[in-house]
């Protein structure tokens, strides 16, 4: 099968949406399936290139105050070239700019999906204004829809969309990278960070913005003494893309020298199993997701988690089972949510996290998943 993988930001962009996508071609690939990923071309990148053995097509965005238009017109001439080299297109995001996979699939024969990547966005003030109605128009052409989450899914059906066109295909994670380690490995992990060998570590990663939310964390953490849990925190993740100057790093990196006792913050590193090897238990503070693969990474990882009650944290956190949730923004509900964790078996709780997810998130099934997804797609082709 050759798939066409479309991915608005890509490395060395950061994207959690990429990451995930990424993950996934290196299963189908392993599987004899062909991927190719396709972008946006940004200042300073070729229009051809390749990213871990995956050939990636970058293209350029228009130059009008409308940049869709452009990018849309030049992925059209793409495909016009290269008609014959795919079957799928396969988007990962199912936003305005995406869509296009829809009517370009339709116009040259081939089947098109895309996957939504955050609740209450992706399809947001769908059908509202010009925008709005070409961007239903265009997911109206998509022939298969993914929902990552049991609230997207709900979107999906609130929008009247084909119930027979929508999929539930949550993300997945790769437990062979993601797994527990010995305290002796864990001891050594640390020292290699420069970190004290028998701290206790809370983590949190994710990127730099208002969204995720690591700024509050990192405020409320210094300022209630680390909520009595004797952890450092400890924040990973790459600088926003928002954040071109870097001020807002900046600013939360100024924050945490004030209690270095209390906060590091680390910046982005391809490493990140390192880390989530090390930590004790894992704290996520967003407000908005699709489904977290940060949450994935922690359980994979066998540590327990208290997170947001956002979407996707539903469909992976039993509370009490897996962790415990608090509400977005709100620090009574934290310091109740971590005095929970801190009164339970903390490893009792990561060894159920971690046989959760090697049962139900798994990438080798998640590919299988998406194979049959294919499969099902041409056969549906040949019969038309």
């Amino acid at each position: 099968m050759n798939v066409l993988m479309l991915s608005i930001y890509f490395p060395p962009h950061y994207s959690g949406a990429a990451m995930q996508g990424i993950a996934l071609a290196k299963r189908l690939r392993n599987r004899g399936h062909c991927i190719e990923f396709v972008t946006i071309r940004r200042e300073g990148e070729t229009f051809e290139g390749e990213h871990e053995g995956f050939k990636v097509w970058r293209i350029s965005m228009g130059r009008s105050k409308h940049q869709e238009f452009g990018f849309w017109w030049n992925f059209f001439c793409f495909m016009f070239k290269r008609r014959n080299n795919f079957s799928i297109l396969h988007s990962h995001g199912a936003y305005y700019l995406n869509s296009t996979v829809g009517p370009i699939s339709r116009l040259f024969g081939k089947k098109s999906i895309v996957k939504t990547s955050m609740a209450k966005n992706d399809l947001a003030c769908l059908g509202e204004r010009l925008s709005g109605k070409i961007h239903l128009f265009f997911l109206e052409q998509v022939h298969a829809y993914i929902a990552i989450s049991k609230e997207l899914k709900d979107e999906f059906i609130e929008l009247n969309f084909p119930e027979e066109k929508q999929f539930f295909l949550p993300n997945g994670v790769d437990t062979d990278r993601f797994k527990p380690v010995d305290s002796q490995e864990a001891i050594k992990k640390k020292v290699a960070l420069n970190l004290d060998s028998f701290s206790t570590i809370a983590l949190t990663v994710g990127v730099f913005d208002e969204r995720k939310n690591i700024a509050w964390l990192i405020n409320e953490w210094i300022e209630n003494e680390g909520f009595g849990t004797g952890a450092i925190l400890l924040a990973v993740g790459p600088q926003s893309r928002e954040d071109e100057g870097g001020f807002f790093l900046h600013k939360i990196k100024k924050l945490a020298r004030t209690r270095p006792d209390l906060v590091k913050v680390i910046g982005h590193t391809e490493r990140i199993e390192d880390f989530f090897s090390i930590a004790d238990f894992f704290v996520l503070p967003s407000t908005n997701e699709g489904m977290p693969n940060v949450v994935l990474e922690a359980m994979a990882s066998g540590l327990p988690s208290v997170v947001t009650q956002v979407s996707g944290c539903h469909d992976l956190i039993e509370e009490g089972v897996r962790g415990f949730f608090f509400p977005p923004n709100d620090v009574d509900g934290l310091i109740i949510a971590l005095k929970k964790l801190c009164s339970s078996d903390i490893s009792a709780l990561g060894s159920n996290a971690r046989a959760f997810v090697e049962t139900n998130f798994s990438l080798n099934s998640l590919a299988e998943e998406y194979e049959s997804l294919y499969l099902k797609l041409i056969s549906e082709k040949m019969a038309e």
